[in-house]
């Protein structure tokens, strides 16, 4: 091994354990930093509001069920610490709308930006969105999109183009393909086009130099599992909950809500953390961090227009 592999190795290996390391990457394009005193609040407070908005927007609490959800990634991704990346495994992420599974992606992606070397660009962590009726082609034209290869030409008509995206990944040296809600590649169209999807991800994973992960509802498990070639990749599913009504989970809604609280770019708190106000966004959200978001930011929109 090279002096060069081995720091890289080392680097990836660091930068899945430490947390620290991970929000300097990630700094770019998340805020997660929270304002501890009354002076950090009013600093924050007189920002540019063209900041202030990129913070509320991009908003990022690592509470218990976001660093669920980034060891699940990461453990899909490098499986043993100190180790190399899987290769030829699929992998799956599930749970209802709403409960922060794509934040966790995007944020993971973010701590394994692009880089570069003598051999060209790499792009080790890849996030791509499903949409519904996404075909062979739209799904090719995201993945260049996604690798700065937004305007690759169609030489050789479209099974062409589709293959040398998926060729691309090679290329790049992509290492964890993420494909978010995954359940529109496979539901909600005919049982050919489905086939089709899954005949993209299949020719991904036969690479063998890559993992996937699978992101969306619960119901991508049925369809996974009655495909052995899916299956007999290696394939393992974790169900990403929402924190419950119990009382212990609700003091970590709590400790949730005041932690957003402390990340809003505003000379005073709000409040969030108290009980009854904290019970009334339970009620609302069923502690989905996603509903809570809905609320939050809208009004901290509002009450900048305000001055408030």
């Amino acid at each position: 091994m090279t002096n060069k592999s081995r720091n890289e190795a080392v680097s990836k290996d660091s930068a899945l354990i430490n947390m620290a390391a991970v929000d300097k990457a990630a700094e770019p394009r998340f805020h997660t930093e929270a304002f501890e005193s009354d002076e950090d609040r009013m600093a924050a407070s007189r920002l540019p509001v063209s900041r202030r908005q990129w913070m509320i927007k991009n908003l990022i609490v690592k509470y218990p069920i976001f660093n669920e959800g980034y060891a699940i990634i990461a453990e899909n991704h490098y499986p043993v610490a100190g180790g190399t990346h899987a290769t030829g495994t699929v992998g799956a992420m599930l749970g209802e709308s709403r409960t922060g599974k794509t934040a966790v992606c995007s944020y993971y992606s973010a701590m394994h930006p692009a880089t570069y070397d003598d051999e060209g660009e790499i792009f080790p962590v890849i996030h791509l969105t499903a949409s519904i009726n996404m075909s062979p082609v739209e799904f090719a034209h995201e993945l260049n999109r996604l690798t700065a290869a937004r305007y690759a030409r169609m030489h050789g008509g479209v099974g062409a183009y589709v293959n040398n995206a998926l060729l691309r990944l090679l290329k790049v040296r992509t290492e964890l393909l993420i494909v978010d809600d995954a359940q529109y590649l496979f539901f909600e169209r005919t049982s050919k086009t489905a086939a089709n999807m899954f005949k993209l991800i299949k020719t991904i994973v036969d690479y063998n130099t890559m993992s996937v992960m699978l992101v969306g509802e619960e119901r991508v498990s049925d369809y996974v599992n009655s495909i052995d070639a899916f299956v007999n990749r290696g394939y393992n599913s974790h169900v990403l909950r929402p924190l419950t009504s119990g009382k212990s989970d609700m003091k970590r809604f709590e400790k949730l809500l005041g932690a957003i609280d402390k990340r809003l770019p505003f000379p005073n708190l709000s409040g969030f953390d108290d009980p009854y106000l904290a019970k009334e966004m339970y009620r609302y959200s069923n502690g989905m961090i996603g509903r809570v978001m809905n609320l939050v930011r809208p009004a901290a929109f509002k009450a900048m227009n305000e001055g408030t």
